[in-house]
């Protein structure tokens, strides 16, 4: 075995650079130009194939179609029925989510500038979203859970406080 200084000077013993005992370049140039030409042939035929009578025809037949379809089965709208809102018809955490939901969306509107105090602003909203997620989550296993149900009222609360800042932070 030898050691690493023996090593070392074998190592510097070597030369920089290493060539190749025929020219290769001949190889290379003839791979690389029949692959050129085989590439714009099938992408030549590809072209021409899609872009042929018989499939603009298809195309054109089947857009006819389609508009024919729309044309005899076509109904207008019925007016939507608007739906009121009864938190008595609903579980609580339905009624929870709504209430705080809708306040949530009126304070949003409201909004016209934020303070740069404030420049997070989203991603705390984020995180109060995401801890109220979580809150769901245990609901849908425990619906009427009283501890859970208090939990996601004060997410919501503290989260309506903040926004409720960052507006008024908008309007000073």
């Amino acid at each position: 075995m030898k050691t690493e200084h023996e090593l070392d000077a074998l190592i510097v013993g070597l030369s920089n650079e290493l060539k190749p005992s025929r020219d290769l370049w001949p190889e290379l140039e003839q791979r690389l130009t029949d692959r050129q030409s085989v590439t714009a042939e099938v992408v030549q035929f590809k072209t021409s194939r899609w872009l042929s009578v018989p499939f603009a025809s298809a195309y054109v037949a089947s857009a006819a179609s389609v508009l024919l379809a729309v044309t005899l089965f076509w109904q207008p709208a019925t007016p939507v029925q608007t739906v009121v809102f009864n938190p008595q018809l609903v579980d609580a955490e339905t009624a929870i989510v709504y209430s705080f939901e809708q306040a949530k969306a009126e304070q949003l509107a409201s909004m016209k500038v934020v303070n740069p105090a404030y420049a997070d602003w989203q991603q705390q909203l984020a995180q109060w979203q995401q801890a109220i997620g979580q809150v769901q989550l245990a609901l849908k296993y425990n619906p009427n859970e009283a501890v859970l149900l208090k939990q996601l009222r004060q997410l919501y609360s503290q989260q309506q406080n903040y926004l409720q800042k960052v507006v008024q932070s908008g309007l000073v």
